[in-house]
């Protein structure tokens, strides 16, 4: 039995035995309302740190009606299970990567467009613009609701060999963390190996990859720097964490419960967005300092990458979102460049 279903089934017990000694939910009584909030990123790192933020607000704001439980750096589940014990609701809240969630929630690869987005600037009006809100329906229909959007900083490639241009990647075995960083290395000529952001370090340690795709804070929480000496910049994707609640979950909260955690999610969106940009900045001195080289990819051959993952990619998202609806979505990311 996998690691997810043994949780999941324990679970599962502990309910029947609550009920059986006639033991019931407190919210029955109008009493305190438990949140659990899982998550796997690195205690420390900015995105842990907007968890603990938006928990702390939720409290303050219901003067401690709603209780929120913090869980990081996996201590209940992977980040690939996850995925799974959000809609299933073997925990309350969660933040994903999106391009793990995106698996299960297709629209959503809009976010995960790799080249696609002309800055950062872009990316957050892509998201608070009717996009954001066709994403948030679909996660509903598969049993989440999405509170927000949490931003996790550039997405960049930290690797054991230098990567100065396109042709440095044939042959290399990269780490994948998600479908789109693994079709664009393979577009790239490189062999993409998926595995979840926990296995990283050690793959590449090893030497079972070469490099590896992720965010900048992260190639230092993860401490890359050991086993890692180079840092290709190259702005590949904007990064986004989904912060979800089981949408059962979501449906017993009282009405003014569900505005407050609505209305604090934004002021936790807002405080993001700019955390991430510091928490990248600082991190690349602190990657400097432990003797990282450091190389921006220039404009042009920037251009030479992206020509053959945009391909690839909008081929997969087409397929996968549906020709009418990614079309659509499409339209109105450009609508907003």
């Amino acid at each position: 039995m996998g690691e997810f279903k043994k949780r999941f089934a324990l679970a599962v017990i502990f309910c029947f035995i609550a009920i059986g000694l006639g033991i019931q939910c407190p919210e029955a009584f109008g009493a305190e309302i438990t949140l659990r909030y899982a998550a796997n990123l690195p205690i420390g790192h900015h995105c842990t740190r907007g968890q603990e933020l938006y928990a702390k607000l939720i409290m303050e704001k219901t003067n401690n009606r709603v209780k929120v439980e913090v869980y990081p750096a996996g201590q209940l589940f992977s980040d690939k299970d996850l995925v799974k014990a959000i809609p299933s609701g073997a925990v309350d809240m969660a933040f994903v990567l999106g391009v793990q969630w995106s698996g299960l929630v297709p629209a959503q690869m809009i976010t995960e467009l790799p080249l696609f987005y002309r800055n950062l600037d872009h990316a957050h009006r892509m998201l608070d613009s009717k996009v954001g809100e066709i994403i948030k329906k679909e996660n509903e229909e598969k049993g989440a609701k999405l509170l927000y959007f949490m931003d996790y900083g550039a997405v960049e490639i930290a690797s054991k060999f230098p990567i100065r241009k396109l042709e440095d990647f044939k042959g290399r075995r990269m780490g994948a963390v998600g479908e789109v960083i693994s079709e664009a290395e393979r577009a790239w000529g490189a062999a993409p190996a998926f595995m979840g952001a926990a296995d990283i370090y050690l793959a590449l340690q090893r030497g079972t990859i070469e490099g590896t795709m992720a965010g900048i804070r992260n190639f230092w929480d993860r401490k890359y720097y050991e086993v890692a000496k180079h840092i290709t910049m190259v702005d590949f994707l904007y990064g986004f964490m989904v912060v979800l609640m089981n949408k059962n979950k979501w449906d017993t909260l009282p009405p003014d419960i569900q505005k407050i955690v609505l209305e604090t999610a934004q002021e936790a969106q807002a405080w993001g967005r700019k955390e991430a940009q510091k928490a990248d900045a600082e991190a690349l001195e602190l990657l400097k300092s432990k003797g990282m080289e450091i190389y921006r990819i220039p404009e042009e051959e920037r251009e030479r990458w992206a020509k053959p993952v945009n391909r690839v990619c909008e081929e997969i998202f087409l397929k996968r979102v549906g020709e009418e609806k990614g079309k659509q979505l499409l339209q109105l990311a450009e609508s907003v460049r």
